[in-house]
């Protein structure tokens, strides 16, 4: 039975293999994810109203009027008034001062203000995937090999184990008791 046990455990150690990764030894190409420059045109319009003095000529007119009553005077800033009575008949003259009339006229004053921001953005690497080439498929042995290295870690703790099984008990009971 020993000899059965220890067939196994050396088949099984002939068995184990270790993987090993390769590392991989070049950089990934960089992708540009944006390689444009943005400019930014803000145009402020300000308007403001500003009072500007202004000055109308006045048209020199004059009215005349006739009727059977008393003589007046009657003045005002742009014209005058004279009505008399003469020889039972009133004269009435109406007549604007010559000049001119002044006042003040709120005008819209514009201004157009452009303010240019240039913002630059940065380019920013994002590594992009490619496909890695395989340098051969792995063989039919090196597969078995890879899929039962735990199972036979495994037996091999067992073997040894139930090799040792005496010893360990005896162990086992100095330390419990």
């Amino acid at each position: 039975m020993k000899r059965y046990l220890l067939i196994i455990t050396l088949i099984a150690l002939a068995l184990v293999s270790c993987k090993t990764q390769k590392p991989t030894s070049t950089l990934m190409p960089p992708v540009v994810i944006n390689n444009t420059d943005t400019v930014i045109i803000e145009s402020t319009i300000e308007t403001t109203y500003k009072p500007v003095d202004v000055s109308i000529e006045l048209p020199e007119q004059s009215v005349y009027n006739v009727t059977p009553t008393d003589s007046s005077h009657v003045e005002t800033d742009l014209a005058f008034s004279d009505a008399w009575f003469a020889d039972g008949i009133l004269h009435h003259l109406i007549k604007n001062k010559s000049g001119q009339l002044h006042g003040q006229v709120l005008t819209p004053s514009t201004i157009e203000r452009k303010n240019t921001e240039a913002t630059k953005v940065r380019e920013i690497p994002v590594p992009q995937p490619y496909p890695v080439e395989v340098e051969r498929e792995l063989t039919l042995l090196e597969q078995i090999k890879l899929a039962s290295f735990w199972y036979l870690v495994v037996a091999i703790i067992l073997t040894i184990g139930y090799i040792f099984r005496r010893p360990l008990l005896k162990a086992l009971r100095k330390i419990l008791r």
